[in-house]
Formats: C-alpha cells, sequence, structure tokens
C-alpha cells in the first residue's frame, strides 16, 4: 500500500457508527453461494484495508483522493470492488460509478453483478416491466429487499443523460445510494459529467 502524505485514517474510530446494511447481505449471498469461509473473511480484510484509504464520506470539507487497485486475472476482484460498494455505501457514499470495459458484453455483464450483489433486482427485466421490480428480486434482494439502491443504468442499456434527466430527483434527495455502471467511452463519460 502506498499512501499519500496527506492520508488521514478514518474508518477505524468511524466503524463502530457504520451500520453494514449492504455489506450483510452481500456477506451472506457470497455464503449461499458456498465461497469459503476463509474467502468470505479475507474480503472483509481486503475491503476494509481499500475504504479506509477512501476519503471520509462525512467529512464536510471538500477533498481529493485517488487510488488504484490491482488485482491477477480471475482473484476475486469482482467480489472485491462489489464488497467495496457495499461498504462504501453504508459509511456514508452516495453515488457510485463503475466504468466497466470498453463493450457492451462487459458492461452489461458488470451490471448484472452489480445488480445481484448490490442493487438485489434484476435491473433489465424490472426496466422491461417498469413498475413490477418486486417480482425480478435476485441476490442480496431476497435476503432483504429494503433500502434498494437507485440504479441509473441496466443490463439493457448504458447511461444515458435525457434517460436520467427526466428523473427529477437530485442525487441528494435520495435516501439510498445512486449506482451506475458505465462503458469507459469518451461519450459516455462526457454525457455522466455534463449531466
Amino acid at each position: 500500500v502506498v499512501d499519500g502524505e496527506d492520508f488521514e485514517p478514518w474508518l477505524d474510530d468511524a466503524k463502530s457508527s457504520i451500520e453494514p446494511f449492504y455489506w450483510k447481505r452481500y456477506k451472506q449471498l457470497l455464503v449461499q453461494k458456498g465461497l469459503p469461509k476463509e474467502v468470505v473473511i479475507s474480503t472483509d480484510t481486503v475491503t476494509d484495508k481499500i475504504l479506509g484509504r477512501l476519503g471520509n464520506p462525512n467529512k464536510r470539507v471538500t477533498w481529493d483522493r485517488r487510488g488504484m487497485v490491482v488485482g491477477h486475472v480471475q482473484s476475486g476482484k469482482t467480489a472485491n470492488y462489489t464488497g467495496l460498494i457495499c461498504k462504501a455505501a453504508d459509511a456514508g457514499y452516495r453515488l457510485v460509478i463503475v466504468i466497466a470495459g470498453i463493450h457492451n458484453n462487459l458492461r452489461n455483464q458488470t451490471q448484472e453483478r452489480i445488480d445481484e450483489g448490490f442493487i438485489g433486482i434484476d435491473t433489465g427485466k424490472s426496466q422491461k416491466a417498469k413498475n413490477s421490480a418486486s417480482k425480478h428480486v435476485i441476490g442480496v434482494g431476497k435476503f432483504n429487499p429494503n433500502n434498494r439502491p437507485v440504479g441509473l443504468t441496466n443490463t439493457l442499456k448504458d447511461f444515458n443523460k435525457s434517460t436520467a434527466s427526466t428523473n427529477t430527483s437530485e442525487i441528494d434527495s435520495y435516501k439510498v445510494p445512486v449506482v451506475l455502471v458505465i462503458k469507459k467511452n469518451y461519450r459516455t463519460l462526457s454525457n455522466l459529467i455534463d449531466w
């Protein structure tokens, strides 16, 4: 781990006040899928290390943290970043943007995994059926469907500025986190920044 000189540890002090709602559901999913206990414990430890290096979302001053996590092929990166998303949401992060590959198939696959491990519904089926999301509960949604994050993308569609703009709510008005899974594409990133 390489930290900047201005790094201020915060997670150890904040941990007792964080309700691990999203992480608990995801941990339960990992156990249900048959992951060995050691892998679940390791995922918990690693995601705490990474979260602790992010800025404190409840700090009331401007801050800027950047970082990179590197992993080998088939080393559990998806489980780790999904666990990190869950813990970040529990800690108070309100907006999560996952940048996944340059092609639709990888973006869609990543969306499916975020649907299962964080959102708790199949966003594509839910989008097709419109207001019947409760019929498309998957993954963590089966353990506890409450506090479902708002997905501004789904397994059928990448981020679209006009679609997102039809949602008149501001991110601050949501009581749950907002998540987007987008392609690594100049136009998509520009539209997201403009929005």
